[in-house]
């Protein structure tokens, strides 16, 4: 319809017509491009919008997992410099409780804490980590992935130079496997540890103080710096999202 008044406008040379039609035809597919750009833009929000509720859902789950994981490392430390401090000192009567034996006995024990975020790993796979178009967002997903990275690198070289104490010193700790004494359903070591023997023992409290000095680094340096970084990727997603969570006062807080 459009072609033939073109057509007709130029055999009867109406110029200014013609050229009105020249303008509506460019104005036509003009608008067509911008309203499939429009489209094409409102789906990449769409999408991007349900990546990031995944990608937020994932780090508190994983936030929840490593809560229990903190906590232990930091207790397991915590339990071996005490360990340390009453082998060393001079109390004859203090004896080593079974929180610190089962510290010692599990002081070489140095594992990776779960870190992975599903949603980060298909997105650097699929090379679409553009899709998340927060220059604040990018940044902290980046952050937490070096961290993470670093910290596999450390544990694996501090698991290769922690020392077994129970396999070394088989007649200062011994074994009792069942039931745990630490957390319920599990199995555990459940040591036994003879404290005047290993006061006696210089050689055993040399390799105490090592895997309690490397158990600290381990804790101090790869577990709780992942957990932080994962903290604030969380503090960074609530606030892309609007999200608000409860305090510990029972309030709500938004993070803007």
């Amino acid at each position: 319809m459009l072609l033939r008044k073109v057509i007709d406008h130029v055999r009867k040379q109406e110029w200014t017509a013609v050229g009105i039609d020249f303008v509506i035809v460019v104005v036509g597919v003009f608008i067509g491009f911008q309203a499939q750009a429009w489209s094409v833009e409102r789906e990449r929000q769409k999408s991007e919008q349900k990546c990031l509720v995944r990608l937020h859902d994932e780090v508190v789950q994983l936030a929840n997992v490593r809560a229990r994981y903190d906590y232990e490392r930091t207790t397991f430390s915590r339990q071996l410099l005490d360990a340390v401090d009453l082998l060393s000192g001079t109390a004859e009567g203090a004896a080593i409780s079974p929180s610190q034996c089962d510290a010692i006995a599990g002081s070489a024990h140095t594992t990776v804490p779960p870190a992975d975020l599903p949603t980060v790993t298909e997105l650097l796979s699929t090379g679409r980590l553009d899709q998340l178009t927060s220059p604040t967002v990018r940044a902290a997903v980046l952050a937490y992935i070096q961290d993470a990275a670093r910290a596999r690198d450390l544990i694996a070289v501090m698991s290769d130079a922690g020392r077994d104490l129970g396999k070394a010193y088989p007649g200062l700790i011994i074994h009792h496997v069942g039931a745990s004494r630490i957390h319920e359903g599990e199995i555990w070591l459940n040591p036994d540890c003879d404290t005047a023997a290993m006061r006696a023992d210089a050689a055993f409290r040399n390799e105490l103080s090592e895997n309690a000095y490397m158990y600290q680094v381990y804790t101090h340096r790869a577990v709780l710096p992942v957990s932080r970084q994962l903290a604030a990727l969380h503090d960074v997603l609530d606030a892309e999202l609007g999200m608000e969570h409860a305090s510990e006062d029972g309030t709500s807080r938004r993070i803007d």
